[in-house]
């Protein structure tokens, strides 16, 4: 195919995608698959659809490849290495690769960037490439094809994704007390002003209300779900929002946040006071997973009953409709 051809199925891919993971600036995502795959006709791109040359690390249990490439871990000085790559059937598999590639902890900085020179330094600082000359000659790519026309136009009209929540509190999963890798999460809270209440989170405090709020704030996603650090104060600002049901039976839909009351009998419709809150992940027959943050002082997962006991309710963010196929994880 001719470049342009190249260029608007790339863009189409990368429009798709990108919305669910909180990513909101395309034409240097456009760039590096152009820069990295040689416009479609490298070997890695043209036989095994990876545009971006991605290497499999240690999560990736997909199909692979073994093949040669050039790295400057030296200002000016190519080495030639042997690595492992990741195998994709066709060019979407291989776009959408790439967002649940970049969901890897040192990526989440990558969210709500909208200006592609700052991405593009961002993805470098992150380790995403050695070249010291990546930014520029992909910048080079952005200007020369007038990529920027595919890019998001305003903040405001980012997605409002379930997906998006979810990749964000995938990838906090094992942040613990005990490493204090938790604090982190409580860092991005407490940066977010203005602070509930006018509290700041303290690291010793109790942080599942926290780390629901600091997931919405990392997705840019506040307006639907509201930032509390306290689970009844979470409580009283779904219920402002229109965004509260009441109702502890309901089968709950993945980003969903739901709340429990540990003094709960069983009987009737809980209404007390709540203890906890995580976000739903899934439901599948009958059983529904939550993403907690600290559930035994660290993000984990739970599993409980739909309509299961302590069971308080659900904040229902009021989210847009996803694009078929989106939110895969690595």
């Amino acid at each position: 195919m001719d470049k342009q051809e190249f260029i608007k199925k790339i863009a189409g891919c990368v429009q798709k995608y990108a919305p669910a993971y909180g990513i909101l600036v395309h034409s240097p995502i456009i760039a590096q698959a152009i820069l990295e795959s040689g416009w479609g006709e490298s070997r890695l791109a043209a036989v095994y659809h990876n545009y971006f040359g991605l290497k499999c690390g240690t999560k990736w249990t997909g199909k692979s490849v073994n093949l040669s490439t050039m790295e400057e871990y030296t200002p000016g000085t190519l080495t030639q290495i042997k690595d492992n790559f990741r195998v994709y059937d066709n060019m979407e598999e291989g776009v959408k690769g790439y967002f649940e590639f970049i969901q890897l902890s040192r990526y989440q900085n990558l969210r709500g960037i909208t200006d592609p020179e700052t991405y593009l330094r961002t993805i470098k600082a992150d380790g995403y490439a050695t070249s010291s000359k990546y930014v520029d000659n992909t910048m080079r790519i952005v200007t020369q094809y007038d990529l920027q026309q595919y890019d998001v136009k305003g903040a405001g009209s980012m997605a409002k994704l379930a997906s998006a929540v979810l990749a964000q509190a995938r990838a906090w999963i094992g942040r613990n007390e005990a490493d204090g890798t938790h604090k982190g999460i409580i860092d991005v809270y407490n940066g977010h002003k203005p602070l509930a209440r006018g509290y700041k989170v303290k690291y010793t405090d109790a942080w599942c209300a926290t780390f629901v709020s600091a997931v919405a704030i990392k997705c840019g996603l506040t307006g639907i779900i509201p930032t509390e650090c306290g689970c009844g104060q979470m409580i009283a600002l779904f219920k402002n929002l229109g965004e509260w049901q009441e109702s502890d039976s309901r089968t709950p839909s993945p980003g969903d946040i739901i709340f429990y009351d540990w003094d709960d009998t069983g009987a009737g419709d809980c209404t007390g006071w709540p203890d906890h809150v995580g976000i739903v992940e899934s439901v599948s027959g009958g059983k529904i997973t939550v993403i907690e943050g600290n559930k035994n002082n660290a993000v984990g997962r739970r599993t409980l009953d739909v309509n299961g006991r302590y069971i308080r309710g659900y904040g229902v963010p009021k989210y847009d409709k996803e694009a078929t196929g989106s939110g895969s994880q690595v």
